[in-house]
């Protein structure tokens, strides 16, 4: 725990675009874990090379979104700038550069789409997609909290720790003493006083 907090607060001591680098690393490692989690648990479809291209895929959708949500974010950030006006030209080829990802990874993608697995690989499209709202779409806003001060990235990060270590501190401390009803089922060590 104290290496991550000390790495936390080295991140925020850096600046702006440290912790958006933070942000970045943290969209890759929850997209790769969410994708490998259906990767799994269909294993056995996958592993046959009958779906050709099947992690290429999802990771160059992963590349679609965020050259599409940074593009942008990227070129706004040099509009507003005046000591990076220089780079305008580069900014206006956001747009034509994330709809050309896009095209060709729909095309690809709708070339690998195999007889027989048109189902699953349409299930699996629909999971990338739903994956990408819950990395890109959401981590979004947060890029744009930390160009618009640190301390409105800051503060809500430090509220949950502070939620989650409190609500550890009172289980264990009060933890079944006054309820003793189990809080939820699948983790036992949940109580109503952490809870509260």
């Amino acid at each position: 725990g104290l290496v991550m907090i000390s790495c936390f607060i080295g991140c925020l001591a850096m600046g702006h675009v440290y912790v958006g680098l933070m942000v970045v690393l943290a969209q890759v490692a929850l997209f790769r874990e969410l994708v490998k989690v259906r990767y799994h648990a269909h294993y056995a479809t996958i592993s046959g090379g009958t779906i050709p291209l099947f992690r290429t895929l999802q990771w160059m959708w992963f590349c679609v979104a965020i050259a599409y949500t940074y593009g942008d974010f990227v070129a706004e950030i040099i509009q507003h700038n005046p000591q990076l006006h220089g780079y305008l030209n580069m900014a206006h080829y956001a747009t034509i550069l994330s709809f050309a990802l896009y095209s060709g990874t729909f095309v690809l993608t709708i070339a690998t789409m195999q007889v027989g697995h048109i189902k699953f690989q349409l299930n699996q499209l629909c999971w990338t997609i739903v994956v990408l709202c819950l990395t890109v779409g959401q981590l979004k806003y947060i890029m744009h909290n930390i160009f618009n001060g640190l301390y409105w990235f800051a503060l809500p990060i430090m509220l949950v720790v502070t939620n989650d270590c409190m609500a550890y501190i009172c289980g264990r401390t009060c933890g079944r003493k006054f309820i003793h009803r189990p809080f939820i089922a699948f983790s036992p060590n949940k109580t109503w006083e952490g809870f509260i």
